[in-house]
């Protein structure tokens, strides 16, 4: 697929919300999470974040044993981080955009938030191996994205998270307290 021509594992539809001070990975604060740091914070569709300690939807979520290679889905709960660069087409009609550098440049992500079904069902899909609207089985929603980002595709792999993000996320996050 188109993923691996580029070097990734996944392809996710994109949109941006706002920076919010109580996102649901345990109330962070999605512009201090990353500020200094050059991630991007993000919220994961429902269905890559779809297990709850505390029980339903949607605080704290974690990927389930069903995200991978085999549904599709991947695995991007609370805290977890990936690279990918973004690609020159957008899920609906639109003409390609002009400003290359969105393309040329990796990107780091690090999940902050959730994209629950719920209010958002053509873009975030709630279960393992089910699709948005556009047909893709993940979607990342940018709390603040890069500049010239216009919903574009996005093809990632998750990684692990640097040790300055993961310390950074446990002491401002309330999962697990």
């Amino acid at each position: 697929g188109e993923a691996q021509r580029m070097g990734f594992e996944y392809v996710a539809t994109t949109t941006v919300y706002a920076d919010t001070d109580r996102a649901s990975c345990g109330s962070i604060d999605t512009a201090a999470a990353v500020s200094g740091t050059g991630y991007y914070a993000v919220a994961s569709a429902q269905a890559m974040q779809n297990m709850f300690p505390g029980g339903g939807c949607c605080w704290c979520g974690q990927a389930g044993s069903s995200c991978g290679h085999g549904s599709g889905t991947a695995p991007m709960g609370c805290m977890a981080c990936a690279r990918g660069r973004f690609i020159n087409r957008r899920p609906y009609e639109a003409p390609p955009s002009h400003g290359q550098g969105l393309f040329q440049e990796e990107v780091n992500l690090v999940v902050v938030d959730i994209c629950p079904h719920t209010g958002n069902e053509a873009w975030c899909p709630e279960r393992e191996g089910g699709e948005n609207v556009f047909g893709s089985r993940n979607h990342f929603d940018f709390a603040h994205p890069p500049a010239g980002f216009d919903n574009h595709y996005l093809a990632f792999s998750p990684v692990p998270c640097p040790g300055e993000i993961q310390q950074r996320l446990m002491q401002m996050s309330q999962c697990g307290r």
